[in-house]
């Protein structure tokens, strides 16, 4: 890596793609070269590592998120987990119509515990999270030569992770473990985020909101998907409707059903959309998955302006 003082901040761009599915980059304004991060593949600017500070930051907070989650996780009240609550009603329960299954969904819980099953979907307890990351710190300890082990499985991990990103064969398959002990975790802690209702109006991805342990399910809504977010559920809406009635400009050629019509347009009356319909006034163009039929948004956009307010 070479950084001559010709120019302040290094414009990069990227000039190899290698084989092991690494970078080169070079600044536009001189002659300075770098290469990219292991794992972000971003320009690694003012580092000798291979890998940058913000992905060794993403790891160790994998675990900081983790240990906060096995804190608010209760044993006794894990084990229950995927259990079915007891349903009365007329038709059962699916498991009575088959004499194989236990009744009330208990079949589940049975097939988890006698089926032999690995890595972190196998979780059911605080202490059957710290087993799975426990076997990462004896492999980690065996390579370093460390004979003293860890008495702290996450205090460990954390401590070795430049080590081990620097070091270790199966970096990648430890942070995608890490990633999964945590929505698992996460979930058995009551704390997995809520999903809004509605995609995101700008990419269509899932729209959440996130527990802390500290406030309860917050305020802020983000996208999962462009990472967009709203500082309430009140900014959130105002985004949607708005988005909403813009649909008619922004997507004239557009396929609504007559509900999502009503959405765009809240006044307008029922019996007047099913008159324009009989009329032949406004004509449906097909139907959708559900045999609904559709219609053109621009042509409705077009009757509902022509009508008298």
């Amino acid at each position: 890596m070479t950084h001559p003082d010709t120019c302040a901040a290094h414009d990069w761009t990227e000039t190899t793609t290698f084989d092991d599915g690494t970078h080169a980059f070079a600044c536009t304004s001189c002659a300075a070269m770098t290469t990219g991060c292991r794992d972000c593949a971003r320009p690694l600017d003012g580092t000798a590592l291979p890998i940058c500070e913000r992905c060794l930051d993403r790891a160790r907070g994998l675990l900081d998120d983790i240990g906060t989650y096995l804190a608010e996780m209760t044993d006794v009240a894990k084990v229950a987990v995927g259990l079915r609550a007891v349903r009365y009603d007329l038709t059962g329960t699916p498991s009575t119509a088959n004499a194989a299954r236990l009744p009330h969904g208990l079949d589940a819980a049975y097939r988890e515990d006698n089926v032999l099953v690995s890595g972190p979907g196998s979780i059911r307890t605080r202490g059957g999270a710290l087993d799975l990351l426990e076997a990462w710190v004896d492999d980690w300890a065996e390579r370093c030569g460390d004979h003293d082990g860890a008495h702290d499985t996450l205090g460990y991990l954390r401590t070795h992770t430049l080590w081990a990103a620097l070091n270790h064969p199966a970096w990648s398959d430890y942070l995608g473990e890490l990633r999964a002990t945590r929505a698992v975790v996460r979930r058995l802690a009551g704390l997995a985020p809520e999903r809004e209702p509605a995609p995101c109006v700008h990419c269509g991805g899932t729209v959440v909101r996130d527990w802390t342990t500290w406030e309860g399910l917050s305020d802020v809504a983000r996208c999962t998907g462009c990472g967009t977010t709203w500082g309430s559920r009140a900014h959130l809406a105002l985004t949607e409707r708005w988005h909403v009635h813009a649909l008619p400009a922004e997507r004239p050629d557009a396929l609504v059903t007559a509900e999502q019509a009503r959405a765009i347009w809240p006044g307008l009356n029922p019996a007047t959309w099913r008159s324009w319909v009989h009329r032949g006034v406004l004509a449906a163009v097909g139907t959708d998955g559900r045999g609904r039929p559709v219609f053109e948004l621009g042509a409705v956009a077009a009757r509902v302006e022509a009508v008298p307010a």
